[in-house]
């Protein structure tokens, strides 16, 4: 099968020998205007956007993806005019290896030489939402910020695939096109970059990493200060190594049954994962939390019962 490219430019060689042999070329004037109008030519055929160029859409460029492929690809979306003009020009300005991988947003119409350069630069030009999730959020309320502002987040998918506890509390600047599993892989990753100087403490603590970030899950829906979560985890371990239920108020299934529960109910900040490693040792067993948000504390059930008639009123 002949190569359209080839046989095009054949001819235009063809006819630019031709053209020049005739008097016509014998003027310098009149070549410098023809090799202008030829470099026009040559630009709007092989370099210039398509006429139905998709602008304000983004393309995924997949990791490890062939010069080739990416070129035929493009070519058929309507982004460039020439597979083999793409390619051309990437290999001039780098090479087929140098390409970056990823999302880029096409704004509007751009030549193959400005997107061929954009993929070998990793210029993605997308845009970034700021979002702030709160600390205590659950996997379900952090995917119902998440689907009213990203159109390709699968709302199921995350809540199939997220962890609670794994997922940290944060302000982020995130690509309008995160999906589900970019999200989770963004917020993990945060996650143990935020947690990692505490892990030699965890090891050497009698809990696995999984029952301090169940224990600061509680303390995070339970307690409001560093100082009352601090306390809090203090009296709720020693309810455990007492065999006590644990008794919160933020998951009623702690009044029937004794220990920690299965998992985190939420995603704690690190005030609660400090709180929930580092207890701090009292001689109380109760506590509450007023109307006002201050916490109370009673050594005895008859103390408790008297906080509740005197601060719950």
């Amino acid at each position: 099968m002949e190569n359209p490219f080839l046989v095009n430019a054949e001819k235009l060689l063809s006819w630019l020998d031709g053209y020049i042999k005739t008097s016509k070329f014998k003027d310098k004037k009149n070549i410098s205007i023809f090799s202008v109008l030829l470099i026009i030519f040559l630009y709007f055929y092989f370099v210039s956007p398509p006429n139905n160029f998709p602008a304000k859409s983004i393309i995924n460029i997949e990791e490890g993806s062939g010069l080739y492929v990416l070129s035929i690809k493009l070519e058929q979306g309507g982004i460039i005019r020439s597979a083999i003009s793409f390619r051309s020009l990437a290999i001039l300005l780098g090479g087929e290896k140098d390409m970056k991988a990823g999302d880029y947003y096409l704004s509007t119409p751009e030549s193959s030489l400005s997107l061929a350069w954009r993929i070998l630069n990793g210029v993605r030009d997308i845009e970034r939402v700021k979002i702030t999730i709160p600390e205590g959020f659950t996997k379900q309320d952090i995917s119902e910020l998440f689907t009213n502002k990203f159109s390709k987040f699968d709302h199921n998918l995350f809540l199939s695939t997220a962890r609670n506890g794994y997922l940290f509390p944060d302000t982020y600047f995130i690509e309008i096109s995160a999906t589900a599993s970019t999200t989770i892989d963004l917020l993990e990753k945060n996650f143990n970059k935020k947690v990692a100087p505490l892990l030699v403490d965890v090891s050497k603590s009698k809990h696995s990493l999984n029952e301090v970030l169940i224990m600061a899950s509680l303390l995070e829906a339970e307690a409001k200060t560093p100082e009352e979560m601090s306390m809090a985890s203090g009296i709720l371990w020693k309810r455990i190594n007492i065999g006590m239920a644990l008794q919160v108020d933020s998951l009623m299934s702690t009044y029937k049954e004794v220990g920690l529960p299965r998992e985190p109910i939420n995603n704690p900040g690190l005030n609660a994962i400090r709180a929930a490693l580092y207890p701090t040792s009292s001689p109380y067993l109760y506590f509450l939390t007023d109307k006002s948000g201050v916490m109370h504390y009673a050594k005895t059930f008859d103390e408790h019962k008297t906080n509740k008639a005197k601060y719950l009123k």
